[in-house]
């Protein structure tokens, strides 16, 4: 007697899922080894989120620049299709 559906469709289904998974891990960490390689990006807590290639950036930075730079550096990493910055400048910092 097989049980549930016994198609084996379920494997392939969520192969793709552990792919991307994966992907979004190795942008995010990519991402956080370069913020904190940079001495005055690592200075802000900039978080990262990546799902399904598309990164969404967080935090509040004392210059425009240096939001730039956060951003360029998301945009030129590989696997990143899309960046969402959420990055907020607050020059009183």
């Amino acid at each position: 007697m097989l049980m549930g559906g016994g198609s084996g469709s379920e494997r392939p289904s969520s192969a793709p899922r552990n792919t991307q998974t994966t992907a979004d891990d190795t942008i995010s960490g990519s991402l956080r080894r370069q913020y904190s390689a940079d001495q005055e990006i690592s200075q802000y807590g900039i978080g990262i989120r990546s799902q399904g290639g598309r990164v969404t950036l967080t935090g509040t930075v004392g210059s425009y620049d240096i939001r730039d730079r956060i951003v360029d550096a998301a945009k030129n990493t590989h696997g990143v299709v899309a960046v969402d910055s959420r990055v907020v400048v607050n020059t009183n910092l």
